[in-house]
């Protein structure tokens, strides 16, 4: 037997040898990151987050620039109804900036210009885009569908005094194409503190109890390392009535709620 046939024969019989190995190892690290959703949703509220019909929530918003400067300070107020309605108003009365979106579909109204128009097809990618990587999505379905891998990451330090560990999600899109959404848990108290995705991230902070269901008051947004902005919630309710007729499109600028 040459050398070479024998060196061939070798390496498949150790790959072989291997592979009952490396597939329980894969599936172990699957296991591990399936139990850490598990637990991060029973600190969120088990049930009651998963059930979780409407929000409402009011706060201020800041904008910075590429040095970290504070830019823009906006009150702000987002109305939700899962699983596919969402409104966000800036500023206040007809100065308002809002941009609602139903599904497929949405508007905006613009208020110093007393703009009233229907999304562009890009500008309802972006929402859908940033919709599927959100945190509820992420916690409430993302990481349960059956064509969605996940890998475990471990454990590692965050930002000063803040460990977390780890999962990606990985999701096919279309064609060969995927969207990889990393996942942080405090180690202590499974609750989410970051979600990461392409050069940005999210960091979570302040949680705080509404009948059941914990929610972060406080939402650091980064691109690269640095924070372009901060949502600071001052008031959340949840699952409180909120009218359906705020996520129709008036019929002029005059007409906007």
């Amino acid at each position: 037997m040459s050398g070479e046939p024998f060196r061939t024969l070798i390496h498949r019989m150790v790959s072989l040898a291997l592979l009952p190995w490396l597939l329980s190892s894969v599936f172990a690290q699957e296991d591990h990151a399936r139990a850490l959703f598990e637990a991060a949703t029973r600190a969120l509220g088990g049930e009651r987050y998963l059930a979780l019909k409407s929000l409402m929530g009011r706060g201020l918003y800041s904008q910075f620039n590429e040095r970290e400067q504070l830019q823009a300070l906006l009150p702000f107020t987002v109305y939700v109804l899962y699983p596919d309605r969402e409104r966000v108003e800036f500023g206040r009365g007809k100065d308002r900036f809002i941009q609602v979106n139903v599904g497929a579909r949405g508007w905006i109204y613009d208020g110093p210009s007393r703009n009233l128009r229907d999304q562009k097809e890009e500008e309802i990618a972006r929402f859908r885009t940033a919709q599927r990587r959100s945190l509820e999505t992420v916690m409430r379905d993302l990481w349960r569908r059956p064509e969605v891998k996940l890998r475990y990451l471990g454990e590692r330090e965050l930002w000063f005094r803040q460990r977390g560990v780890g999962v990606e999600l990985i999701v096919p899109l279309e064609g060969d194409e995927v969207d990889r959404i990393q996942v942080y848990f405090d180690p202590q108290t499974h609750l989410p503190v970051k979600l990461a995705y392409e050069n940005e991230e999210e960091r979570f902070h302040l949680y705080q109890d509404f009948d059941g269901i914990k929610l972060p008051l406080r939402i650091d947004r980064y691109r690269g390392d640095v924070q372009v902005s901060r949502a600071s919630f001052e008031e959340v309710q949840v699952n409180v009535p909120i009218d359906p007729k705020l996520f129709e499109k008036p019929s002029s600028p005059d007409k906007v709620r």
